[in-house]
């Protein structure tokens, strides 16, 4: 007689590669900043995390999520992110 064991696989999301491309005031010069996040949201707030912990004011161009089908960089919309 066997037993037929059942485990069901946890139900959570990917994890994505996202881009944070910023500058400061004074800067002519960008940084980027990389976060592994399940959406852009987790991304955004690890991304103020490590601004606020630093005492950083960085103005944010741009955020990008790592498309791993294409191997290339695709830009979060508008309507997606708030840019300051």
């Amino acid at each position: 007689m066997g037993y037929h064991v059942s485990m069901k696989k946890n139900e959570e999301p990917d994890l994505k590669e996202f881009r944070f491309h910023y500058h400061y005031n004074n800067s002519v010069e960008c940084s980027d900043k990389y976060f592994m996040a399940r959406d852009y949201d987790e991304a955004k707030e690890m991304f103020e995390y490590a601004c606020c912990k630093r005492h950083l004011h960085p103005h944010l161009d741009k955020v990008e999520k790592w498309n791993r089908w294409k191997a290339s960089w695709e830009k979060v919309s508008a309507s997606d992110t708030h840019l300051n």
